[in-house]
């Protein structure tokens, strides 16, 4: 009986320690990370999930999974104003600002106001905040937390609230072009010679003689344009950053494979930097990482360069988690802006499996094919994009029968590569056969010829070559983490952030 009485007074003592190291439930996050993968829908989630446990193990689990068996797990409705489909503007602003707007607006409400965001609470709170992205700092979603403007195809005026604001702590992606004077190469600029052709060069997109890279400088950024200098940089002798990688978006996940080397970091390298910067401010952060070409390579329908681009988001969630480990006062959110594409992995009549002899002495068929293995090492056998490689063919089709052939698993004939690289009266590429309505992006068509081609090989299948209407996955692990639970809508979520810090963000309309 004393030994009980001894040990309870001990349990006790360190449940009460423990209580103090740890967040409590609902507390205030000193830090709020928020993981935004462009076009993100479950079916991709699910396309990542499938393929690492047929891949690697039946127990082998992706971060965002972990994240999810630790935190809370929810769904996001993602409509724009007045309409059931988002773009990727007013989605974003949606996420940074808390309402719903037209499409095409950044920062801004339905009748043209300029609306508060999280960077700007962070901001007021003393709090650092950064964003990085794979596309451009001027695209959509990243320029949704920083700028205002009435479409998000002006990208320069973008470029210039970001830089003449210059709050941000971190500002990493590509867009190089809108930063550099009219007249100008990425290339010959003495701030962005680190960045290698593969990566992206190209000529400035803006009309006037504005080098917003010195003006960066003069604001006390410090400027990386590679995976190099990014880790050689010295994190804790660095106040502000801007890294600027490529003249426009990145090449994709797929195409950054070691057999084609850039030079531009991953997302896991951009967040794990940002992170050792934003930390340093004892007031905590916001920080906004973007998997934007999820989006991407969605819109061309490329199932094997989602996966890549999955695997890379992944990744960047993996480094921020292990820093939410060390420092449990930060909320880590995991979401999409909308789906794209629609991708469905189904059963087909396409080579079905023979008839198996079952121990029992029974012979079991199907006239079905349900999705094997080898599905995935298919995927995995491909070593480019889909983009790069109709790219690379520059048109010939022989040239693509044999990029196709070089770099997948599948074959084409020399008349169906012809096909694919035929243009109409008005010199664009087609749409796939009765999607015309819905393949809007006509760079991308070839893309999708292909996915529609090659999909019996995979069992997958597109409904669109645009955004939907599903809804989205939310998760979230640490303080607050408890009200991204069941069915949102992606205004709730910078509004649940903002109360946790005691401010407010316009109420919704």
């Amino acid at each position: 009986m004393r030994t009980k009485r001894r040990i309870f007074p001990a349990l006790l003592l360190a449940l009460v320690s423990l209580a103090c190291f740890l967040p409590a439930q609902g507390a205030e996050p000193k830090n709020v990370v928020l993981l935004i993968g462009d076009g993100m829908g479950p079916e991709a989630v699910g396309l990542a999930v499938y393929y690492n446990r047929f891949m690697n193990g039946m127990d082998k689990r992706l971060n965002m999974e972990r994240l999810m068996a630790a935190g809370n797990t929810g769904y996001c409705l993602t409509y724009q104003y007045g309409t059931v489909v988002t773009g990727s503007a007013s989605a974003g602003t949606a996420l940074a600002s808390g309402v719903k707007t037209r499409d095409t607006i950044l920062g801004k409400d339905h009748d043209g106001r300029s609306m508060k965001t999280l960077v700007d609470i962070a901001r007021q709170l003393g709090k650092s905040a950064g964003v990085i992205s794979n596309t451009r700092l001027t695209h959509a979603t990243p320029a949704a937390f920083y700028a205002h403007v009435i479409h998000r195809r002006m990208e320069n005026e973008i470029a210039v609230q970001l830089v003449e604001r210059g709050d941000l702590a971190v500002a990493l992606s590509g867009g190089a072009r809108h930063f550099i004077p009219a007249g100008t190469k990425v290339e010959d600029h003495p701030d962005l010679k680190g960045i290698d052709k593969q990566a992206g060069w190209g000529g400035s997109r803006r009309k006037d003689s504005r080098d917003l890279i010195a003006e960066a400088r003069n604001k006390g950024y410090s400027l990386v344009a590679n995976e190099r200098e990014l880790l050689a940089l010295d994190a804790q002798k660095t106040e502000k950053l801007l890294g600027l990688f490529s003249a426009s978006g990145f090449p994709s996940a797929i195409d950054r494979q070691p057999r084609h080397q850039t030079g531009v970091p991953t997302l896991s390298q951009l967040s794990e930097k940002s992170l050792e910067i934003l930390k340093r401010n004892p007031r905590g952060f916001f920080l906004m990482v973007e998997g934007g070409q999820i989006d991407w390579v969605e819109h061309g329908n490329d199932v094997a360069s989602v996966l890549h681009e999955v695997l890379e988001f992944d990744q960047a969630i993996g480094v921020v988690m292990a820093f939410a480990e060390k420092n449990p006062d930060t909320l880590v959110i995991v979401t999409a802006d909308h789906d794209t594409g629609g991708l469905a992995i189904g059963y087909s009549n396409y080579n079905p499996p023979s008839p198996v002899k079952l121990p029992s002495g029974e012979t079991w068929k199907t006239k079905y094919n349900f999705g094997d293995r080898s599905i995935f090492e298919k995927m995995a056998g491909q070593k480019k994009s889909f983009l790069k490689m109709f790219r690379d063919s520059q048109g010939n089709p022989a040239a693509f029968k044999k990029e196709v052939e070089e770099n997948s698993l599948f074959k084409i004939s020399e008349e169906e590569a012809a096909a694919m690289l035929s243009r109409d009266a008005k010199g664009a590429f087609p749409a796939p056969k009765g999607y015309s309505e819905v393949f809007v992006r006509a760079a991308v068509s070839p893309t999708a010829s292909m996915a529609h081609l090659f999909g019996k090989e995979t069992n997958t299948a597109w409904a669109v070559g645009t955004h939907t209407h599903t809804p989205v996955m939310i998760f979230a692990d640490g303080p607050l983490a408890e009200k991204f639970r069941g069915l949102l809508d992606n205004v709730d979520v910078p509004q649940i952030i903002a109360r946790g810090w005691g401010a407010t963000l316009p109420a919704p309309k």
